[in-house]
């Protein structure tokens, strides 16, 4: 999944109060899931890039641990 789809995915869900808690607990854990496992792709491209390129993936994994931070923060307030 594409980053900018994730990130479109993760603010719906993040702002969306229509949806039960439940089911909007376990999108977001999904949701998180997903992050974390682009967050570790991005991790590994970033000991192998060089350049402009190693820009580019800084600041995409800036963003995707910020929106996992985000996600975390918004399940522990539905606890």
């Amino acid at each position: 999944m594409k980053l900018l789809k994730l990130l479109e995915i993760t603010e719906k869900y993040l702002d969306d109060d229509k949806l039960r808690k439940g089911e909007r607990k376990e999108c977001l854990k999904d949701i998180q899931q997903k992050l974390k496992k682009k967050q570790k792709k991005l991790k590994e491209k970033i000991l192998v890039a060089d350049g402009e390129e190693l820009k580019s993936l800084q600041k995409n994994l800036e963003i995707v641990m910020t929106q996992r931070k985000k996600v975390i923060g918004a399940l522990k307030e539905l606890k």
